[in-house]
């Protein structure tokens, strides 16, 4: 998971604290860097103050809302008067995840929060179209296979899911067959869709910003992708095709059974 944050120091060096070293924290030094952040880099979740420069300020936090609707935003701040009419206002641009320090934001119940929060909720859909292959799978493909849905920037091709299950490329091959699932590359490709996927429904970025972020060369391998499974150009894609009728062409994709 890649946070991206904009505290005041302490609070920043509370969030290292409760990250540890399970995830990356990508620390902002102003609003315009926290901006740029998220527009040119992964990021999974934002975490803010919005007194992190000493005064109230909304109006990034509420931009970000608009262009990048797919992003969490999770407000972490000192209680005060201030603060309280900023909760209240950034609730209506859909901010729903508040830490208030020293009140809330124990490591362990901090984190919790965190990891809890659904960064990619297009890949649990996808793990629950395919709930019936996954339940004939050993656990270790199952855990592999999950971490690829819920993480898929880190997996870049099928080796890559072998390899989180324990095990190589052919072996999985033999795993993967009996259960109904004839291709681990379609598995990647997959989730990597989705993932550009949500990206796509973000007003604030282009095609070739979602192609970069979603780990593609081009926008026209995104776009070449895209239409392999769903006959559409990545622009048609986000107008016209629905969560689940994407979700329901993903999973015939990767439940066909290629000629050989």
């Amino acid at each position: 998971m890649d946070v991206v944050a904009f505290l005041p120091r302490p609070l920043l060096s509370h969030l290292k604290v409760v990250l540890r070293f399970d995830h990356e924290l990508i620390p902002a030094v102003s609003w315009a860097e926290l901006q740029s952040i998220v527009a040119h880099q992964g990021t999974d979740i934002v975490v803010a103050d919005p007194a992190a420069t000493g005064t109230i300020e909304l109006e990034t936090l509420e931009d970000l809302r608009r262009r990048y609707p797919s992003l969490p935003v999770v407000l972490y701040t000192q209680l005060s008067p201030g603060s309280i009419k900023a909760i209240v206002r950034l609730a209506r641009s859909g901010v729903e995840h508040v830490v208030l320090s020293r009140f809330d934001d124990e490591p362990s119940r901090f984190l919790e929060l965190l990891e809890s929060i659904p960064i990619n909720a297009l890949g649990d859909r996808m793990l629950q179209e395919l709930v019936g292959p996954l339940a004939a799978l050993p656990v270790t493909v199952v855990r592999a296979i999950d971490q690829l849905f819920r993480s898929p920037a880190r997996f870049k091709n099928a080796h890559d899911l072998a390899a989180a299950a324990g095990m190589n490329l052919r072996t999985l091959y033999r795993n993967l067959e009996p259960a109904g699932i004839y291709s681990a590359r379609a598995l990647v490709v997959s989730a990597r869709l989705l993932r550009a996927y949500a990206f796509l429904q973000d007003p604030g970025r282009s095609i070739k910003d979602v192609a970069a972020k979603a780990g593609y060369h081009s926008p026209w391998q995104l776009s070449q992708q895209l239409r392999e499974v769903t006959g559409k150009t990545a622009e048609q894609v986000r107008r016209e095709v629905t969560q689940e009728a994407l979700v329901a062409m993903l999973g015939e994709q990767v439940r066909r059974r290629r000629r050989k």
